[in-house]
């Protein structure tokens, strides 16, 4: 009977928190006055810290996945009219909403409809459960396994969100994949088997709830370093300030390294409010005295919440569109792109 109300708490305090997630994305979007509709311009001032917050933060919101088809289709059919001059009767708030529903569930690329699971809207509801099982497992297999399924569902995001224009390869694919597993596979039995074999049956249980931190962020950053580390080798484009492409297209390999390891450490840094706040306040009166009925649905909530607002957070530390001194790019390209203001060119990071 515990484990009855165990699992139905822990189903109510997700819930709770996906819409305490979903309310406070809405609340933030209203907040910021939405200035006239543009396929091009951004909602929010991406130059802040506030407005990549807000803008992350609307992108994550699990209200999103309501949304069936025929509305993402019709939303399409809204923008489509709009660049063709046929949209005049809608509101500039109603064209907003429909960029922002189509951006979050349209691959841009292959402009199919990503599967709910999958999109950034859908993080929280579908990964936040199994990041609570991965730190709910008070034994080695049950860890190894919620481990498996956590790098499973990073991989297929990273698949379905990837820049589709330009092909990841199966190879890169599968050694990002295997990476990841084998990385988080790793470092949560060594760590498991450590616990258990050092501290006592009562204290391995306590410490058991943190291994899914380091093994977490190893396995992110090993799949994110492994996915892009293609672009490193290639390059990416440099940009003025405007956004246009300069040197005749020629790539940087600077600008990229410094991209991917923005994002890498973005990644790494998400790991802290998802395995690392949860369970530290749980080791903490009143909440470490709580019974498995009560203790199982406060970690879930703490869980889905810090997850919710910790993904947005990390997502923005970095500016989307980053910067590096022309002095800093190679010989080759600091001729190539010229004079430019304050001495500075610019990338897109990437997600």
């Amino acid at each position: 009977m515990l484990g009855v109300r165990s699992i139905m708490g822990a189903s109510a305090a997700a819930a709770v928190g996906v819409v305490s997630v979903a309310t406070v994305a809405k609340t933030v979007e209203e907040k910021f006055p939405a200035p006239k509709f543009s396929l091009q311009a951004e909602r929010f001032d991406l130059s802040t810290m506030q407005g990549r917050f807000a803008k992350q933060l609307t992108n994550c919101d699990p209200s999103l996945l309501l949304a069936r088809e025929q509305e993402i289709r019709a939303a399409e059919g809204l923008l489509r009219d709009f660049s063709e001059g046929k949209a005049a009767n809608a509101s500039n708030s109603q064209l907003w909403s429909a960029r922002k529903l189509v951006e979050a569930t349209v691959q841009p690329d292959t402009k199919e409809i990503i599967p709910r699971p999958f999109r950034m809207s859908g993080y929280v509801p579908f990964n936040g459960p199994v990041c609570v099982a991965m730190m709910a497992s008070q034994s080695t297999p049950a860890l190894l396994f919620w481990n498996w399924v956590n790098q499973s569902q990073n991989a297929l995001v990273n698949y379905f969100n990837r820049n589709a224009s330009s092909p990841t390869s199966n190879e890169t694919l599968f050694i990002s994949y295997s990476a990841a597993v084998g990385a988080a596979l790793t470092m949560a039995f060594g760590l498991s088997q450590f616990i258990s074999r050092r501290y006592s049956p009562a204290r391995a249980a306590q410490l058991m709830k943190f291994v899914a931190f380091p093994s977490s962020v190893v396995a992110s950053c090993s799949n994110c370093y492994i996915m892009r580390r293609p672009e490193i080798e290639s390059g990416i484009s440099i940009l003025d300030k405007d956004g246009n492409t300069l040197a005749d297209g020629a790539r940087s390999s600077v600008a990229a390294n410094k991209a991917v390891m923005e994002t890498v450490l973005s990644r790494g840094i998400l790991q802290i409010p998802v395995f690392f706040i949860p369970p530290l306040l749980m080791s903490i009166p009143p909440f470490s005295a709580a019974s498995a009925a009560v203790a199982i649905p406060l970690t879930t909530m703490f869980t889905i919440a810090s997850f919710g607002f910790g993904l947005p957070s990390t997502v923005a530390i970095f500016p989307q569109v980053g910067s590096v001194k022309v002095e800093e790019l190679e010989p080759e390209l600091r001729e190539a792109v010229g004079s430019q203001p304050d001495g500075t060119v610019y990338y897109n990071k990437g997600l």
